[in-house]
């Protein structure tokens, strides 16, 4: 069996052929939907003369039965080998089913008769595989459904001591009329969504075959392939037919684009003539001593020197684009493969191992919580450099909330008293960096912490200069029968007029705290259960309302702090409070000594000089009954809100925040770990861990892709 010849010069190579191979291997993984590889591929409309031309450069001949042939991609290789043979089987679709895979592999025919009748059973047997409807007879014996058309592949292996190397991928032709019991509507939409598919990639030669005998201008498998390759530098033309274009004027539109005159393409047309469709008796030398006689002719002669006449001119043109797409595409090609291995790993390392029963799914939830608090404790630690997550300035937690609660402490000492106090002592008073009223209330930033969360946009306005006359005011309000001095309970309700605004700032800084814990915990969770089913199941049927309880028990203690500090009783231990009324008092007699005395100069030394009437004079404040209470008020509530602020800020710092928000066995970072994993019901894990159907489909489509990608590096290494 002689299926092809290279007489005329046996150099000629479509390609290297070690490449060639390496392709030809990786197109037999089926890993094309995953990384484009560089392929020829041949268009055109039926009864095109499309499996003519593929005849004439492989040597193959094609069964010619409706049905055959043409409901399927088709993948030719051609191999230069000592043997001849020809081997066919089935690379199964990209959706195909495991089952569906596993028969479609199986499937094996060989033979060195080409001719017979037994050829052409085995292409009936390889559709009915593929379960194609056609032919005939319409539905072949043993098919199992009845499609038209089939995302499988039906692989051709050619070998033989004379064959050119070369893989040409064919895809079914176009067809515009639907064929009762053939075809229908929607398979002429199918087929032309296969060959849009096929040539739409930039390492795809498209092999557009157009018969001479029809408007060009109007071909729609052109126009296909310019959608495909506006700029044509991948298209090649070839023109089938020419003994059927008659008129004059039709032969030197062919002849205008054979030579270039219509530059549409910048691969150029060829033009070859082959065997008509009822000739089943003449050789493949035959129809080239044809083909050769009938270019000599005219008007073809004029086409003779142009190199685009003839079936070996096509096979030269081929062979340098084979060999120019395989050499360029070849490393980018291994850079695809390994990318897209690296990309499909990753996402298979993200569904983790198969949780089909409690065991695996307890050992899967318990990893995600120790990765879980693997980043908490970082987060914590500020080790920052551990995890790509902390790039995210939310994800810095001990970060923002030192920031927090600098900020707090400093709006604090600014703005938390109600009414500026005559003289501070204490360096309070500086640049005033917040806003001066109030914002307008927002929504929360999570929706489930509405009922927790409170004046969580709250801003604090500026205190007023009145505090004389909001004491006094108090003191009115308030007095009792006491002579010169004055009641406990005045000291304690002019402290709480003086921190109203203290209320709104602890819950506002508590509610800023949660905000940044909860949005640590939500981040941290998609990072370490990318399972979106899990990581949801594991939300609400597990983590919300423990979250929830966790954030209400800070902000329950913040109030109880609130609640001791505003209205019990003004009480402390802290000598400060003596060292600042003892300064608040002499000021006073400071400002009076001032003046009153008269200024010495003594060299350096600058002094005041009082008489004795004078001292009398400055002793004796005559400030009168009301005054003079109210400033000793003003004296002991000053020195005692410094106090009390100080404590108090400290102490919603360190519990509200640290303990319980951050650092407690009951914090929310603190509810998610391996303890609370072991201590799940089966059906608890189950319900949480559990795998669906849809996942573990995906889990087998990938580590099957994993499983395709890492044989590809194989070959291409090899």
């Amino acid at each position: 069996m002689v299926l092809a010849k290279d007489e005329d010069n046996p150099a000629v190579s479509l390609g290297s052929p070690a490449l060639l191979d390496k392709f030809d291997r990786l197109r037999d993984l089926n890993i094309s939907h995953l990384v484009s590889l560089p392929q020829l591929v041949v268009v055109g409309d039926q009864s095109s003369g499309k499996s003519s031309v593929l005849e004439s450069l492989t040597g193959f001949p094609f069964p010619r039965a409706p049905g055959l042939c043409t409901r399927y991609v088709t993948q030719i290789t051609c191999r230069r080998v000592n043997q001849e043979s020809v081997a066919i089987s089935i690379i199964p679709g990209a959706g195909a089913s495991t089952a569906h895979k596993e028969e479609l592999r199986a499937f094996h025919a060989e033979t060195t008769d080409v001719y017979g009748e037994n050829f052409a059973r085995i292409f009936r047997e390889a559709s009915a595989a593929m379960g194609i409807r056609g032919g005939e007879d319409g539905k072949p014996e043993g098919a199992k459904s009845l499609d038209t058309f089939s995302d499988d592949i039906l692989k051709i292996e050619i070998t033989g001591p004379n064959q050119f190397p070369l893989t040409v991928i064919d895809v079914p032709g176009i067809f515009r009329t639907a064929t009762p019991g053939l075809t229908t509507e929607n398979d002429m939409a199918l087929v032309r969504a296969m060959v849009e598919r096929a040539i739409k990639d930039d390492r795809t030669i498209i092999l557009a075959v157009v018969p001479c005998n029809v408007d060009i201008a109007t071909q729609e498998i052109l126009k296909l392939a310019t959608d495909a390759d506006p700029t044509g530098l991948r298209t090649m033309g070839v023109l089938t037919k020419p003994d059927l274009a008659t008129e004059r004027a039709t032969q030197q539109v062919i002849i205008d684009l054979v030579l270039g005159k219509r530059n549409d393409l910048k691969l150029g047309y060829c033009v070859v003539k082959n065997r008509s469709a009822d000739d089943d008796l003449s050789s493949l030398q035959n129809r080239d001593d044809a083909e050769k006689v009938f270019f000599k002719s005219e008007p073809w002669c004029q086409l003779e020197s142009s190199g685009r006449i003839g079936i070996d001119a096509l096979r030269q043109r081929l062979s340098g684009l084979i060999q120019s797409i395989t050499r360029r595409e070849f490393p980018r090609v291994r850079d695809d493969v390994q990318k897209k291995l690296h990309a499909t790993e990753e996402k298979l390392r993200a569904l983790g191992d198969s949780r089909a029963d409690a065991m695996s799914q307890r050992s899967y939830l318990a990893e995600v919580a120790r990765k879980f608090q693997d980043i908490v404790g970082d987060a914590l630690d500020a080790k920052y450099t551990r995890h790509q997550l902390f790039k995210d300035s939310d994800m810095k937690l001990i970060t923002r909330i030192m920031e927090l609660n600098e900020g707090f402490a400093t709006n604090f000492a600014r703005r938390g008293h109600n009414q500026h106090f005559e003289k501070e002592h204490d360096g309070t008073e500086g640049e005033d960096r917040s806003p001066a009223e109030k914002g307008e209330p927002g929504s929360s930033p999570f929706p489930e912490l509405n009922d927790i969360l409170v004046n969580h946009d709250y801003v604090c306005a500026k205190p007023q200069d009145n505090i004389m006359d909001c004491i006094k005011e108090v003191y009115r309000s308030s007095r009792g029968p006491e002579l010169g001095t004055f009641g406990g309970s005045l000291l304690s309700m002019a402290f709480k007029v003086q921190t109203e605004k203290w209320e709104g700032l602890v819950h506002s800084h508590t509610s800023a705290a949660i905000v940044l814990v909860h949005t640590f915990i939500v981040k941290t969770l998609m990072e370490v259960c990318p399972d979106e089913r899990t990581r949801t199941e594991l939300w609400d049927t597990l983590l919300l309302e423990k979250l929830q309880r966790a954030y209400k028990k800070a902000m329950d203690h913040a109030k109880f702090l609130l609640d001791v500090e505003r209205n019990g009783k003004p009480v402390t231990l802290n000598n400060y409070f003596s060292d600042r009324l003892d300064h608040a008092r002499g000021d006073r007699y400071q400002v009076r000594i001032k003046k009153t005395a008269t200024v010495l100069q003594h060299g350096n030394t600058r002094g005041w000089w009082l008489s004795q009437t004078a001292l009398n004079q400055v002793a004796l404040t005559k400030s009168g009954n009301v005054n003079h209470v109210c400033k000793d008020v003003h004296d002991i509530l000053q020195s005692y809100y410094n106090v009390s602020r100080k404590r108090f800020v400290d102490l919603v710092c360190q519990y509200v925040v640290y303990h319980f928000l951050l650092d407690s066995e009951g914090s929310p970072l603190r509810l998610f770990d391996t303890k609370l994993v072991l201590g799940l019901s089966e059906e608890k894990l189950n319900a949480i861990a559990g795998e669906d159907a849809t996942v573990m489909v995906e889990r087998e489509r990938l580590g099957q892709e994993v499983k395709s990608l890492k044989a590809a590096i194989k070959i291409l290494r090899s």
